[in-house]
């Protein structure tokens, strides 16, 4: 009988087992499903994101074999919108730039090639083809597995998953103390949780080294990890509420909150630029925002109240505006992206 899993691993089979997965059910993402993401509120989300990627081509002196490439992307409404504002910008770029998935989720795949039938999918990274590669990662580092580690009489133990004797999943700690804990902090009393992700850490590393390689930028943008959250950030959400992560394995949406701390240095000490992190709504309202959504009103005057509705969400602080965070990481000498 195999005994209790760590955290990374529970997260890892519940999002995607190859037949069991969360992430291979048929409707996960938007309002059908367990819950919404920025590009599925409003299509400005987008759309900003491709003139940024537009504005970055261009002041890179448009460089050969550009390639538009998202991380995790969910239905492919993102990539869909980002491309739709570039073809009508630059129709120069839109005719060679490669729009790319990197997905695991077989589901996915076959709604990102709805949305984007131009589109290539890739697994990782290191398949994507040679070329100037520009990056978007929207809610995608968070749902990469993590460990947690709890403090007992004052010791560092893995927390782990296991059974109780009414076969109902528990969380339970490794009885030896772990073999980092010299490494984590000592000011943090009995019964506080730390989580350290090493997926997000070699993601990083991975798409830092291509960028100094052949040029381009990485735009991460996702719920941020704050100081207060000190019993661990690891959420369920079912139907568009919060649950117990450990009631319904498989069926419900794991995710964590997103270090930026670390994995931004992670790219400084590979040697890039790192912009940020910086609140959803500042990048969004330094992108335009608000001059995008009085387009869009003045064209679609009955939608207003809609429109606007969606712009609180993605920008007022009770909402995404404050919750989440961008980074943006490029080579040396490069020029700063807009937003940032």
């Amino acid at each position: 009988m195999q005994g209790p899993i760590g955290i990374s691993e529970y997260m890892a089979d519940c999002l995607l087992a190859p037949k069991s997965g969360y992430y291979n059910l048929a409707n996960t993402i938007g309002k059908k499903g367990d819950f919404i993401t920025a590009p599925e509120i409003s299509q400005i989300f987008g759309e900003l994101l491709g003139l940024t990627i537009v504005d970055y081509w261009q002041k890179s002196l448009k460089p050969k074999l550009p390639i538009l490439a998202d991380l995790g992307g969910g239905n492919g409404t993102m990539l869909k919108d980002a491309l739709r504002a570039i073809n009508h910008v630059d129709k120069n770029l839109i005719d060679i730039i490669q729009p790319i998935f990197v997905e695991s989720s077989s589901k996915l795949i076959e709604k990102q090639k709805q949305s984007v039938p131009n589109s290539k999918s890739y697994k990782e990274i290191s398949e994507i083809p040679k070329g100037f590669l520009m990056i978007c990662a929207n809610e995608f580092f968070d749902a990469l597995p993590v460990h947690q580690f709890i403090k007992i009489n004052k010791k560092w133990h893995e927390r782990l998953v296991d059974v109780d004797t009414n076969n109902n999943l528990k969380f339970v700690y490794d009885n030896k103390p772990s073999i980092y804990e010299k490494i984590f902090p000592s000011y943090l009393k009995n019964n506080k949780i730390i989580e350290f992700c090493p997926a997000a850490i070699n993601m990083i590393s991975s798409l830092t080294n291509r960028i100094k390689q052949s040029g381009g930028i990485a735009i991460i943008i996702d719920y941020a990890f704050n100081k207060n959250d000190i019993y661990g950030s690891l959420q369920a959400v079912k139907n568009h509420k919060y649950i117990d992560p450990l009631t319904d394995p498989g069926n419900s949406d794991l995710s964590t909150k997103v270090n930026f701390s670390v994995i931004s240095d992670v790219a400084k000490d590979i040697g890039a630029n790192v912009y940020g992190p910086i609140k959803q709504k500042i990048l969004l309202k330094n992108l335009g925002i608000e001059i995008r959504c009085q387009q869009l009103i003045k064209n679609n005057p009955k939608l207003k109240n809609k429109i606007i509705r969606e712009y609180d969400r993605l920008t007022s602080n009770s909402e995404m505006g404050n919750l989440f965070e961008a980074i943006a990481i490029t080579p040396k000498d490069s020029s700063r992206p807009s937003g940032f």
